[in-house]
C-alpha cells in the first residue's frame, strides 16, 4: 500500500467539524471513483467510513482497509454477513438481508451528511440503537436546515443516498 501522509477523514472531521459543499462534493467524487473501480472487480467494500478514507499528498481521498470486503455476485446469498461499522452500515446489512454494492453507497450519504452537519444522521450507543434509529426514521435535511453555502441539490443528494427504500 502506498504511504498516505494526509491523515484520514475522521481526523479532519474531528479537527474541522464540518466542510463546505465544494469540499464534500470532492470527497464524494473521490469515494465514488474508488468504488467504481472496486465494484468493477465485483468487490463490495462493506466498511466505508471516515477512518478508511485517507488523504494523499495532493488532497485526494484513497479507500483503504479491505479486511471485510467480499466478492459480490448477485446470485450469492450474503444475508448472514453483517460486518461493518454500525453508524455507516446500510440497513439491509444490519437487518441481515442480502446486499449488494448499494450498501457502499449508503455510507457515502452518511459521510456527506456528517461533513455538512458535523454529526452522523443515525446515532446510538449500541449497534441495536443505531439499527433502530435507521429503521425508525428516514433522516432528512429539510429546506430550512441547509447550511449557508450549501444548495438544495446537495441536500437532496445526501437525503437520497443516506436513506433506503423500506
Amino acid at each position: 500500500m502506498d504511504l498516505l501522509l494526509g491523515g484520514d477523514l475522521r481526523f479532519h472531521l474531528a479537527k474541522n467539524k464540518t466542510f463546505s459543499m465544494e469540499q464534500t462534493r470532492f470527497f464524494c467524487a473521490c469515494i465514488v471513483h474508488s468504488l467504481e473501480t472496486v465494484h468493477g472487480h465485483q468487490i463490495i467494500h462493506r466498511d466505508i467510513k471516515p477512518e478508511n478514507l485517507v488523504f494523499d499528498e495532493r488532497g485526494y481521498l484513497k479507500l483503504t482497509d479491505f479486511g471485510i470486503a467480499r466478492e459480490w455476485l448477485p446470485e450469492i446469498d450474503n444475508s448472514n454477513e453483517t460486518s461493518g461499522t454500525p453508524g455507516y452500515m446500510a440497513p439491509e446489512v444490519m437487518c441481515k438481508n442480502n446486499h449488494g454494492i448499494a450498501a457502499d453507497y449508503f455510507a457515502i450519504g452518511v459521510i456527506a451528511w456528517e461533513c455538512m452537519n458535523g454529526r452522523r444522521p443515525y446515532q446510538g450507543k449500541s449497534r441495536r440503537e443505531i439499527r433502530d434509529a435507521i429503521l425508525a426514521k428516514q433522516a432528512q435535511i429539510r429546506k430550512n436546515e441547509v447550511p449557508q453555502g450549501w444548495n438544495l441539490e446537495a441536500a437532496d443528494f445526501i437525503n437520497k443516498v443516506s436513506n433506503f427504500e423500506a
